[in-house]
């Protein structure tokens, strides 16, 4: 797959949101202007084999109200491998609702499987639940195959909640800033085993941004 393709991928996942711009303000008054750190900018260390890199340009306009979308890349030299990360942060109303199965979906991709659950050990102490699917776009020049793990957090304990938007008008209320994941790569031979490189990867990031909200 070309990279183009599939960080233009992440770029629709992360805007994808507008499209309940109606849920904007619901459980809270918090405006564009307080919807969260931008906790990615904050990551100067690599995060196990993988590197920060480059941030990937989202177009204020495309951005829902009482919302923020910063979208990064990281790199394996290791793996020689690349992933694109997406943090939403903002009003839950608007975090909670949107899912890369609506999105994907709306973009020419077709689901090839309903998303799953997915628990991964995080180093240390403890694991880290993310929903994964995959997302498959055909055209004349190939196949294009993504796979998308994601999952949400208000305090630093990320959720991978059956009814998000219950979940979090319910629990987390008195939180108003609700931060959402997605990790987003090309899947190849080698990605659906235990020796998955991104499973490693997702755990670890999960990790350093929750300790950013741990109180």
């Amino acid at each position: 797959m070309k990279t183009s393709h599939w960080i233009g991928a992440i770029a629709l996942l992360a805007v994808g949101g507008v499209v309940h711009g109606t849920w904007t303000h619901r459980w809270s008054n918090k405006t564009a202007g307080e919807s969260g750190v931008d906790l990615l900018a904050k990551i100067q260390l690599p995060v196990g084999d993988w590197v920060p890199g480059e941030f990937v340009s989202v177009s204020d306009k495309e951005i829902p109200k009482g919302t923020a979308v910063v979208c990064r890349q990281f790199t394996s030299e290791k793996h020689n491998k690349r992933v694109v990360v997406s943090l939403t942060s903002g009003v839950p109303g608007v975090v909670a609702a949107h899912t890369p199965d609506v999105c994907f979906l709306g973009s020419g991709y077709k689901l090839k499987s309903p998303p799953s659950k997915q628990t991964l050990p995080m180093a240390g102490l403890g694991s880290v639940s993310f929903y994964m699917a995959d997302f498959e776009k055909t055209s004349a020049s190939g196949s294009d195959v993504v796979r998308c793990r994601w999952a949400w957090t208000a305090d630093g304990t990320w959720h991978a909640p059956d009814y998000p938007r219950l979940f979090f008008a319910k629990s987390q209320v008195n939180l108003p800033v609700l931060y959402k994941l997605y990790i987003v790569h090309p899947v190849g031979d080698d990605d659906s085993t235990k020796n998955d490189s991104f499973r490693t990867f997702a755990a670890d990031l999960a990790g350093v941004l929750g300790r950013q909200l741990a109180p």
